[in-house]
């Protein structure tokens, strides 16, 4: 998939998916490795053996930054660390700027649905999103794959 990610016979799960309320990952039939929707490629084996496994939507805040060019008005952009592994870049809802969204905060996944009936994922804060403001070990000695 690209970004912005279009529908086409590669993505078309995906965004099916997201139209019934879900969101899927590509996972390795040959390692298990759990990666993002868009790899066409697992990124611990190289095999293109992949199959959709299902998300919990739950998540953590890695980074956070505020798209001012955004129109009607400023969109909080995030780094989500899924809670099987990959990370995705996405959108925060109900926040004014980057500094209501901590790093290791707790997310969910919300589904948003465009007027062209596409769908994506978006995230909203956990309703226990307190943190103690130091970020979570794991995402500093994280490796990227």
């Amino acid at each position: 998939m690209t970004f912005p990610a279009v529908r086409d016979e590669t993505s078309a799960p995906y965004f099916d998916a997201l139209r019934e309320g879900r969101l899927i990952l590509r996972s390795c039939t040959r390692c298990r490795h759990i990666g993002r929707p868009d790899t066409l490629s697992c990124s611990s084996c190289h095999s293109d053996e992949l199959t959709w496994v299902g998300s919990t939507g739950d998540g953590v805040v890695v980074s956070a930054v505020v798209d001012h060019a955004s129109v009607p008005e400023p969109t909080v952009l995030a780094l989500v660390e899924l809670r099987e592994g990959p990370w995705i870049a996405s959108r925060i809802l109900d926040v004014a700027t980057a500094s209501d969204v901590p790093v290791c905060a707790p997310v969910r996944l919300r589904i948003t649905e465009f007027a062209d009936g596409e769908a994506i994922p978006t995230f909203i804060l956990a309703s226990d999103h307190r943190c103690d403001g130091a970020p979570d070990p794991r995402v500093i000695t994280r490796r990227l794959d």
